[in-house]
């Protein structure tokens, strides 16, 4: 019989409905200076327009980046400097203070799949200098660091919960001064449904068959991928709804625990800093390396797992040449599963697909780094 399928977004239950609403969303939302919007990028180019940010001015942007804040920047007329992060995706100091000029502005800080970066320290830094702390945690959503929210730290900071919880939309900002708020708005039921339908495909092997999901992925569009959308689209007000339904106190715990188990398994294949799962992470997703991507995002597939293909596309204004570490990661990293809904039997089932594919593979081409260049 076959089995349900797996994705890296965590499916929509449709029993959220039924479900009492919490007293208190967690940070940022409950903040004054937060404001909802339907996507991330949206919510950059209006917190860049509120702290000033525009034509003439420079940000420090990690050259391991998904593209659409790359685009967010330019569209708002900022020149993006880019520099290559240390092999565990801390920002460089030395390596920031030689791209420093009169014209830089900011440091755009990137807690990459829900690993905290050491944001006090990069608070410190921009002080001293002069520059503003952008915190993007698009991916990062309820982790902590010292048992402190990230996005805290930031003059301007960017979350997703949507991504979290599976939800159609529904992005959020947290500025001072805060952007101007946008209503909630009413959301076709078309991605609610597109939702549920990924919540009973994880469950049923005949549904997932009957799906579109179980067709190959839809070729990369860079024009979809980095679009930035209307800057003036606020966040639906059913995501918001199901927001208060969906979340639970434990999320993050339990996707840390998910993760950790799929660590004992193929933890010799996985790249730093994710090899190891520090206190406070609330993990996106389990990067795993690999020196024939496309082949193990086929034999996930084969088992009914959609792996994602992580930021393998960089923009195309990012002269990627350049950046050797990143683009070893772009060519080699495919993320697993680990959100809250999955189950023992699923997690199982990852762990062995993904060990058995590995198992006959060297953890790293002889000399070569995992995030850099032959040494």
């Amino acid at each position: 019989m076959s089995r349900g399928r797996l994705s890296i977004w965590a499916p929509l239950r449709p029993g959220a409905y039924l479900r009492r609403p919490v007293s208190e969303l967690p940070f940022p939302l409950e903040e004054p200076g937060c404001r909802l919007y339907e996507f991330a990028r949206q919510r950059l180019f209006n917190g860049l327009e509120v702290l000033g940010l525009g034509p003439g001015d420079e940000v420090l942007v990690p050259a391991y980046n998904h593209g659409s804040e790359v685009e967010v920047l330019s569209r708002a007329g900022v020149t993006c400097r880019f520099f290559d992060s240390s092999e565990d995706l801390a920002p460089d100091e030395h390596v920031l203070e030689r791209l420093l000029g009169p014209s830089t502005r900011a440091l755009y800080l990137i807690h990459h799949l829900g690993f905290p970066q050491a944001a006090p320290r990069w608070r410190r830094w921009c002080d001293e200098r002069g520059l503003l702390l952008i915190e993007d945690v698009a991916m990062a959503w309820l982790a902590r660091l010292d048992g402190r929210p990230l996005g805290s730290w930031g003059d301007l900071a960017i979350f997703s919960p949507w991504k979290t919880y599976g939800l159609p939309d529904l992005g959020a900002v947290l500025c001072d001064p805060a952007p101007e708020p946008m209503p909630l708005r009413r959301r076709r039921a078309r991605g609610l449904l597109r939702g549920h339908a990924a919540w009973l495909a994880g469950r049923s092997g005949l549904a997932a068959s009957t799906r579109r999901l179980r067709r190959p992925p839809e070729p990369f569009s860079p024009e979809v991928a980095f679009a930035v959308g209307n800057s003036r689209q606020g966040a639906s007000a059913i995501s918001y709804q199901l927001l208060r339904r969906l979340h639970s106190s434990d999320t993050a715990a339990v996707r840390r625990a998910n993760y950790g188990r799929l660590l004992e398994a193929v933890g010799e294949h996985v790249p730093p800093p994710f090899d190891a799962l520090p206190e406070g992470a609330c993990p996106f997703a389990l990067p795993v390396w690999t020196e024939d991507k496309p082949a193990f995002i086929a034999e996930l597939r084969s088992n009914a797992i959609a792996g994602l293909d992580i930021w393998s596309v960089p923009h195309p204004a990012f002269p990627a040449e350049e950046y050797p570490r990143a683009a070893a990661r772009r060519a080699s990293t495919v993320g697993l599963p680990v959100h809250q809904e999955l189950g023992e039997a699923d997690i199982e089932r990852i762990a062995e697909t993904a060990s058995t594919f590995l198992a006959a593979r060297p953890e790293r081409p002889p000399g070569v780094s995992l995030v850099g260049g032959a040494r």
